[in-house]
């Protein structure tokens, strides 16, 4: 964040939505490390609040010691007032503190990925509090993440740190596995600049546009300790040059007008993440997609949030690489190219999601592939539909977009075939 000396912090925690979360996310028996949040928060600025909520009873001494040992004030919420009990607490004391003119606060870190805080969200902004969300990914609602200035995603936190701890001890750049692809932060990146039509950016106010567009995005995020180093690791789609105010100012390479393959996929997550389709590429998605028609198989009756739950299960048990955001991504891919349909029966309760009610795979699909193929056949018309022409797609782009790598003249065959296939 900009201006981080004179940034005064007030940080929310809603204890029980994190450690559920990660819980589900990580595991069981991770814990959370708080410190890695309260170090998120005094990169923000100077913290001068720091509280969580929860029904402590609930806690054993352990957690709550090292919460305290973090200078952490824990505030008590009865369990027996209700689910939400700890929810109101928080939104009255913010609102509280903000309104008395406590510490100057200029800035709130609201630890929670629940949707119910947005409107907090907007009442703080409004009052020209700047709010910065912090959660789990894929386990953060979508309206909380779109309402904050900035979200950072807990698990992309722990991944950076951990990979940093490896590089401590010996471990090398090319040796280590990233947690999430950079993609979708360089296709951000290239969104802004293209808008600028070639023009030099200040760095500071490139960074803001990107916020604009997904508060989501956060160098940290990526495993960066700032947004020049983000900058520097995209050395081959942007240039950099100091001002005459010792500014960055940031422009899209001259190699960017040719549209190279990188550019090229980039643009094609771009018009799927517009389509509210989001990939990132890898080499798994063929098995996980698999492994949704197995699983379905073994147990009709399942929710499509069952069924995905169910997935991510087998490959944290068998095949722990295999990360929990590539299945959530392949969820909403079936789901965005109609492979299910849904139980439209009376049965459930008025404010049941979509998501929740019973799924069938829609007629047609008898193996494994079927599924793969309906799925992919979907994904490259959305592409032909924006491109403006199947023929538009380029196959080894397509290929890695799809299967993460091109590998071998049979795979490019076989997406050629899925792409004359379509009308």
């Amino acid at each position: 964040m900009n201006n981080a000396k004179d940034a005064q912090v007030a940080v929310f925690i809603d204890y029980e939505n994190i450690e559920f979360s990660a819980a589900d996310k990580l595991g069981k028996d991770v814990d959370v490390e708080w410190a890695i949040v309260l170090e998120a928060a005094a990169q923000i600025g100077r913290v001068v609040v720091r509280r969580a909520y929860a029904d402590w009873s609930n806690y054993g001494g352990d957690r709550q010691r090292e919460l305290l040992g973090l200078g952490v004030e824990l505030v008590h919420v009865s369990s027996k007032r209700g689910k939400n009990a700890a929810d109101i607490r928080i939104v009255i004391d913010a609102l509280e503190l903000i309104g008395a003119g406590v510490g100057n606060i200029t800035h709130v870190l609201l630890v929670s990925g629940d949707g119910d805080f947005t409107e907090l969200v907007h009442r703080l902004r409004a009052r020209g509090i700047k709010v910065v969300g912090l959660g789990m990914s894929g386990a953060s609602a979508e309206y909380l993440i779109s309402a904050c200035d900035e979200f950072i995603y807990y698990d992309r936190l722990l991944s950076a740190e951990q990979s940093g701890l490896e590089s401590q001890v010996g471990e090398t750049a090319s040796t280590a596995t990233p947690s999430f692809d950079i993609s979708e932060g360089r296709q951000l990146l290239r969104r802004v600049l293209q808008s600028r039509q070639g023009e030099w950016m200040l760095a500071a106010e490139l960074k803001n546009a990107m916020l604009r567009l997904d508060p989501a995005f956060s160098e940290r995020n990526y495993g960066f300790s700032s947004f020049k180093e983000f900058l520097n690791s995209a050395s081959d789609m942007v240039e950099t040059r100091l001002n005459e105010y010792n500014q960055i100012e940031v422009t899209l390479t001259t190699a960017e007008t040719s549209y190279l393959p990188e550019a090229l996929l980039d643009e094609y997550l771009r018009i799927l993440a517009a389509q509210k389709v989001r990939m990132t590429p890898n080499e798994y998605r063929p098995q996980i997609i698999f492994r949704f028609f197995d699983i379905y198989k073994a147990n009709f009756g399942l929710s499509l949030t069952a069924l995905k739950e169910q997935v991510h299960a087998y490959f944290q048990e068998r095949a722990s690489h295999v990360k929990w955001q590539y299945v959530h991504e392949a969820a909403h891919q079936l789901f965005h190219t109609y492979c299910f349909e849904f139980d439209q029966s009376d049965d459930y309760p008025p404010e049941t999601r979509l998501w929740d009610r019973k799924v069938a795979i829609v007629a047609g699909i008898e193996r494994p592939y079927d599924l793969l193929e309906r799925c992919d056949r979907g994904l490259l018309q959305k592409l032909a539909r924006a491109l403006g022409s199947p023929k538009k797609i380029n196959k080894e782009v397509a290929a890695r977009l799809l299967y993460g790598s091109v590998r071998g003249q049979a795979m490019l065959d076989h997406v050629k075939q899925l792409i004359d296939s379509i009308k």
